[in-house]
């Protein structure tokens, strides 16, 4: 019939709505439904509905500052306001192993919440990691990934909470939960996961207290500075002197004018001022060491900042340790390197010594490193492949949406099939007012 070509532009639309039995005036034409108005009204309007709820789930995220890979939960307006912000990653750090090793408040919440002083710096520094730089503020990362970066249990963590929050230098801003059905809407539409659980948003802090009680970091003697052209010329003027005054004693005829006579003595500094390129060549010359490669020493710095026992070695002995131990570099940071150690040492069920209790911390590190498979893949290039994987599910499933969506027909093409639609029912109703 000539209806069965209309009905069929519209044929997904008209499956899309659940009909009403009493909306329903239609006619069968070979097996087919042919929409009624109030039906694709009704279309329009959840289309609307819906629209407007993702437009609103958009804007929740935008309140909220959403940002990375994972949804957090908004913070309540003005909760923050009360909270000083800290002095700095370094500050703060330095601040907070003073108060635990130097003041009676701190060593009594150590002792009181069962942690020792190397795992509390390891977690505290694994939140610092995470943390604004500016404020202090932001902490959202959740318990497992600050256990991974920090090397210790949950557990652990849960302690050096506590210890933060009884030196009032860790605030829980909001505490983590399930998430709400429009929040598991929008964590999806923010990141294009399913996200049921939200980590605890947490504030690092330095109150007035803690930065009062912290003495000022010990300043470096300072040296008079000499330029290159002024050491040269000492040098130069001490090669100088010394010949002269040994010629001067040994061999008086040595201010003869003559040089090309037998009795005569040349000075060495003369010979050393006015010498031939070939005698400048037939020197013997010290070789010169080559320097260090940057990412030998990237990641000797980065381990000795994360082990404070190692602070006060000499950076040169600790890249030599590191190459002893047959570690490359251009796959191990020294982040890894600190990590495999502190796992190492967990797994052992020891403790890493403290300043006063050890006399030479790089044997204690060289022996360390031998004890340890190297060879294998870092944490760095597997945190590298796993985000490359996640990355190619992220594309994947963005395909897979702008392959729906391209799919999907535009509002012309809907007016248009809307149209042709009405036409139909229209031309339908006139026939069947003329078959009666």
């Amino acid at each position: 019939m000539e209806g069965t070509s209309d009905a069929n532009a519209c044929a997904e639309s008209a499956t899309t709505q659940p009909v009403s039995p009493t909306n329903i005036r239609s006619s069968v034409n070979g097996g087919t439904h042919i929409p009624q108005s109030a039906e694709v009204d009704t279309w329009e309007a959840s289309v609307y509905a819906a629209t407007q709820a993702i437009n609103n789930l958009h804007e929740y995220n935008r309140d909220t500052g959403q940002r990375g890979r994972s949804f957090t939960l908004p913070i309540t307006p003005g909760c923050e306001a009360t909270i000083p912000v800290w002095s700095g990653r370094t500050e703060w750090l330095r601040q907070l192993r003073h108060h635990i090793t130097h003041t009676p408040t701190g060593q009594a919440a150590l002792t009181a919440h069962s942690i020792g002083i190397e795992r509390l710096m390891a977690v505290a520094t694994a939140h610092a990691r995470f943390a604004d730089s500016t404020t202090g503020r932001g902490v959202t990362a959740s318990r497992n990934l600050i256990a991974h970066h920090a090397g210790v249990s949950l557990s652990v963590i849960n302690r050096t909470r506590r210890v933060l929050k009884t030196l009032a230098m860790g605030v829980e801003v909001e505490r983590g939960r399930t998430l709400r059905t429009h929040e598991y809407m929008a964590a999806e539409l923010h990141h294009g996961g399913q996200q049921h659980q939200a980590a605890s948003v947490w504030a690092l802090s330095s109150p007035k207290s803690i930065v009062d009680a912290t003495p000022s970091p010990p300043q470096r003697p300072s040296r008079p500075r000499r330029t290159r052209a002024a050491r040269r010329l000492t040098r130069h003027r001490t090669r100088l002197q010394q010949p002269t005054n040994a010629a001067s004693t040994t061999h008086p005829q040595a201010t003869c004018a003559d040089t090309l006579s037998p009795g005569t003595y040349v000075p060495s500094h003369n010979l050393s001022l006015r010498s031939t390129h070939q005698r400048a060549h037939a020197r013997p010359t010290t070789p010169t060491p080559h320097p260090r490669p940057l990412h030998l020493q990237q990641a000797a710095a980065t381990l000795a900042s994360r082990s404070p026992v190692l602070a006060h070695g000499h950076i040169g002995n600790i890249c030599d340790t590191i190459k002893a131990a047959g570690i490359d570099t251009t796959r191990w940071t020294g982040q890894d390197i600190a990590q495999t150690l502190d796992r190492d040492t967990t797994q052992r069920g020891w403790t890493w010594p403290t300043a006063d209790w050890i006399s030479s911390p790089v044997a204690l590190l060289r022996w360390r490193l031998t004890h340890i498979d190297w060879t294998g893949p870092s944490p760095s290039q597997h945190r590298t492949a796993a985000d490359a994987r996640r990355r190619r599910e992220q594309q994947a499933h963005r395909t897979a949406i702008h392959r729906r969506n391209a799919m999907q027909a535009t509002p012309e093409q809907r007016e248009v099939a809307l149209a042709q639609i009405r036409r139909t029912l229209r031309h339908t109703t006139h026939r069947r007012v003329d078959v009666r």
